[in-house]
């Protein structure tokens, strides 16, 4: 779509299987990669028409690594030449573009996939599962951590398997004396989405990292279930979720996503046809959009979007797209408010100030 011309899409592509998840090519305008229910990985280009100009194998016994399972979400990685793909069946491949007949890894998480994300600069994958839980994969295993408590699964050895160590968060608290399993900081029922933090193009700031993932704001991370909340995460801290943000409304939280432009702002999408709007540096309790949201659409919104200047948001809601203009305090950057945001979180405890 252009924005210049809604009226009637810009490219229409086409493919023998339903698509469920896309993306741009980051350095290639003309390249757009699609993920399909058949478990196939799909590149466009939009010079050469409709149909796909080249695509990955369909998963056999001989391609045993290969997705035969629908895609449910994917991300581009290593400046566009890499690419990491989610399956439901809780399978994660990591592709190089220029090769797609066969992955380069591959793993199991354990859980039926439904929502990934890349940490910046790529040293981490984060993804959520359909039993509430996060999975962090590590780019090595040196990378990795170890903590006290902290579960740990093996990966198969076999030929093609990927030797990334996994790391589970939110783990529920050991069962006490009496019995009765402690309380639980997952989220109860799946993980409709998982936001990383955008760091700006041209920042060249040297960050402190920990367990595989940037130490300060921008190693913080944002998850939405249907169990009416939004999460807040830490993890080169704590396993823990730091806060749960409850939909007043009690929907399904269906999306959430940083804010490209602003460093303590992020959106969330809600079933009930709602658009929130938080910012961490002004309050931790209250929504800048309000208790009842931004109304968007009276059918459920299941996708959003910020464009690359945080300006505009695009909004998907059943078989329509919206695009909203966000006001100033919304894009425009003060100065400091990640330093406030931070002040925030580790005034009231949740966080522990780096030295």
């Amino acid at each position: 779509w252009s924005l210049a011309m809604p009226t009637r899409p810009e490219h229409i592509f086409t493919c023998g299987s339903p698509v469920l998840s896309c993306r741009f090519h980051p350095t290639e305008p003309a390249l757009v990669v699609g993920g399909c229910q058949s478990g196939q990985v799909v590149v466009w280009d939009v010079r050469a028409g409709r149909l796909p100009v080249q695509r990955s194998s369909l998963a056999t016994v001989a391609k045993a690594n290969s997705h035969s399972h629908p895609i449910c979400a994917m991300e581009l990685v290593e400046g566009g030449s890499g690419m990491v793909t989610a399956a439901t069946d809780g399978r994660l491949n990591f592709w190089s573009l220029a090769n797609l007949r066969d992955p380069a890894e591959s793993l199991m998480v354990g859980e039926n996939i439904s929502s990934l994300a890349v940490a910046p600069e790529g040293n981490a994958i984060i993804v959520g599962d359909e039993m509430g839980s996060l999975h962090t994969i590590l780019a090595s295993a040196s990378a990795a951590t170890s903590k006290k408590g902290t579960p740990s699964k093996k990966i198969s050895a076999r030929a093609g398997a990927s030797k990334r160590p996994i790391r589970i968060l939110g783990t529920p608290a050991a069962l006490s004396e009496t019995g009765e399993e402690g309380n639980n900081p997952n989220h109860f029922g799946m993980v409709t989405a998982v936001a990383t933090r955008v760091l700006p193009r041209n920042d060249t700031t040297i960050r402190a990292m920990s367990r595989g993932f940037l130490r300060g704001s921008s190693g913080l991370v944002l998850s939405t279930g249907v169990d009416w909340t939004t999460k807040l995460w830490a993890p080169a801290y704590t396993d823990q979720p730091l806060l749960s943000f409850l939909s007043h409304s009690y929907d399904y939280m269906c999306d959430v996503q940083w804010s490209p432009a602003h460093p303590s702002i992020f959106a969330t999408a809600s079933s009930n046809g709602t658009l929130g709007l938080w910012n961490l540096s002004s309050s931790l309790d209250e929504a800048m959009s309000g208790t009842e949201g931004i109304v968007v659409d009276g059918s459920s919104l299941n996708k959003i979007k910020w464009s690359a200047d945080g300006r505009r948001i695009l909004v998907a809601s059943g078989d329509k797209v919206h695009a909203l203009g966000m006001s100033e305090e919304v894009w425009k950057v003060k100065g400091d408010e990640e330093a406030r945001m931070m002040s925030n979180l580790t005034s009231r405890g949740y966080l522990q100030a780096d030295e």
